[in-house]
């Protein structure tokens, strides 16, 4: 009924359910230098779990766009423009620009949650 977990965050709660797991992963095979499987595994999840999951929903009931959302999509083109900018000109992604990622999460987070 309130608190953090209730319905009203069932979609915060239920994404990072999916992706902590992918994340403790990433941070593992970060530190033993495997950019390869961290990448793997981000593309992998981005270009199967998200449109799976998307469209099984949709197949149910026609998927509402909010202007959250749709700033969400904004932050993650941007994000995958510079992203691709960055491995084609560094040929990875620095540290400073994972601190500037990590940072707009946060900020998409808390925008979401308090904003």
């Amino acid at each position: 009924q309130g608190g953090f977990v209730s319905a009203a965050h069932l979609g915060w709660l239920t994404g990072w359910l999916m992706v902590l797991p992918n994340a403790v992963l990433a941070l593992y095979w970060g530190w033993r230098r495997r950019a390869d499987v961290v990448y793997s595994s981000q593309v992998g999840d981005g270009h199967i779990c998200i449109p799976l999951c998307l469209g099984l929903f949709a197949l149910v009931k026609p998927l509402p766009v909010t202007d959250f959302f749709r700033t969400g999509l904004y932050l993650l083109l941007g994000t995958v423009a510079v992203h691709g900018i960055l491995l084609l000109v560094t040929g990875g992604l620095p540290r400073w620009a994972g601190a500037l990622l990590t940072l707009a999460y946060g900020w998409f987070v808390w925008e979401g949650l308090l904003g």
